[in-house]
């Protein structure tokens, strides 16, 4: 078995490699860390998602568009490996995703199947025992099963990714603990989505889960994310119906 302290100088460069010089701060570090585990292990696609609570599921880099895609297709239907690693605060590793993701995940696995993903892997981002994001990668057709020693660089570059996100604070507001500009956009994007949840549960009278599954009914039904489904609701021009059938 590979050992990580040998891994980690490589992860480090390939991230380097893949970072453009024009771009600085966490986000497109992140994106660049993406793209480099995605050309080192063979995977076509790979995220990094913030998971601050309950329903939440900012996608904060990804390697490309679809990569984003298949991640907020997970919030959207809520499900999916990154929520089950934060869940089970350890590495979600699916090599075969249509014969076991399919029943595990029903409402995620065959969009993912159907963007020519096979496997999934994902890796959570922790400091000790909080949890507060995940890497996921996803396999295609030519990816090769990733081994004991694949897995670990997987959790590497999620060491890594970690290093980046606490890095991310901003100097002169660390007492306060603010995020970076590109960070707090994309946590401000998914606000809409509870603000949206919690008018939903008073124009319907519904408890907050019940308004937050109606949402997500909707939105897979006419086939619409989330976050515009959301966006509608605040600004007052869509409520979606109490029976969704």
């Amino acid at each position: 078995m590979a050992d990580p302290e040998l891994v980690r100088p490589r992860v480090h460069e390939a991230v380097s490699r893949h970072r453009r010089s024009d771009r600085g701060g966490a986000v497109p570090t992140l994106e660049a860390l993406c793209r480099a585990v995605c050309e080192d292990l063979g995977v076509i696609a790979a995220t990094v998602s913030l998971l601050p609570g309950v329903g939440a599921h900012p996608v904060c880099a990804a390697s490309s568009s679809t990569a984003r895609k298949l991640d907020e297709a997970q919030f959207s239907v809520g499900e999916g490996p990154a929520r089950a690693a934060f869940d089970a605060r350890r590495p979600v590793l699916v090599p075969d995703l249509e014969r076991t993701g399919s029943l595990r995940w029903p409402g995620w696995a065959p969009a993912a199947l159907t963007e020519g993903v096979v496997g999934v892997y994902s890796f959570p981002l922790h400091v000790g025992a909080t949890i507060f994001g995940v890497l996921t990668l996803y396999a295609g057709a030519d990816t090769a099963p990733l081994g004991q020693d694949e897995v670990l660089t997987g959790l590497v570059f999620a060491e890594v990714a970690t290093e980046v996100l606490l890095d991310s604070t901003l100097p002169e507001a660390a007492a306060g603990g603010q995020l970076e500009p590109d960070l707090g956009a994309t946590l401000d994007t998914h606000a809409y989505v509870y603000q949206a949840q919690g008018m939903v549960m008073v124009e319907l009278g519904v408890s907050l889960a019940e308004a937050l599954a109606l949402m997500r009914a909707h939105a897979w039904a006419t086939g619409r994310d989330l976050t515009s489904l959301a966006g509608e609701i605040v600004a007052g021009r869509f409520m979606p119906p109490r029976d969704t059938r």
